[in-house]
């Protein structure tokens, strides 16, 4: 056993006696390398931090359960690729029930230029879609309009996870983009 695997389990062993001082090397050693696998996974500074965060709350949590003699860093980006794909996950949820708020609001309201204000978004917004790359459309139907996960849309499409949440984030990003270029109105829709 190397040097580095062997100090690693011998701060395991002090973790799951509680030891904040190991708690704090093991932060030390990991952070940096979960941040980064989870801001790729995520695209957001602050989500990724956010993610190491709970990373290291869980490890603290189920510190009495770990064994020392199996690897660390495992563990831990199992932890954080979970935790990413919930975080994509919920904003999928999180979307989809804001726009079905707005339509419900617009069906029920007796507001004329609200509804020709929703109705002409949503125009705009189906030109946007037409506008993307044939994949990059593709993943954003299957997610958006299909009610598809991204894991869902990635098996089906035979590719990552990461690529799809890539894919769906600059699709969003396009579609924004051509909404505020062409003067539509944002708050309605997103």
């Amino acid at each position: 056993m190397n040097v580095v695997k062997a100090s690693e389990a011998e701060l395991v062993l002090k973790l799951k006696n509680g030891s904040q001082t190991a708690f704090a090397r093991l932060y030390e050693l990991h952070a940096r390398r979960i941040y980064t696998f989870a801001l790729k996974i995520l695209k957001s500074p602050a989500l990724a931090e956010d993610i190491v965060q709970e990373v290291f709350v869980k490890l603290w949590e189920t510190a009495p359960k770990l064994e020392p003699k199996l690897p660390l860093q495992s563990y831990l980006f199992t932890i954080a690729r979970n935790l990413s794909l919930n975080v994509i996950r919920k904003a999928a949820r999180e979307t989809t029930i804001t726009e079905e708020i707005a339509r419900y609001v617009l069906d029920q309201g007796n507001n004329g230029l609200a509804a020709a204000q929703y109705k002409q978004t949503k125009e705009f917004v189906s030109r946007a879609v037409q506008l993307l790359p044939p994949q990059r459309r593709r993943i954003y139907e299957l997610c958006h309009g299909a009610g598809y996960s991204y894991k869902q849309a990635a098996e089906e499409l035979g590719l990552k996870d990461t690529t799809i949440n890539s894919q769906m984030v600059k699709a969003i990003r396009s579609i924004k983009k051509y909404l505020i270029r062409n003067g539509a109105l944002l708050s309605l829709f997103f």
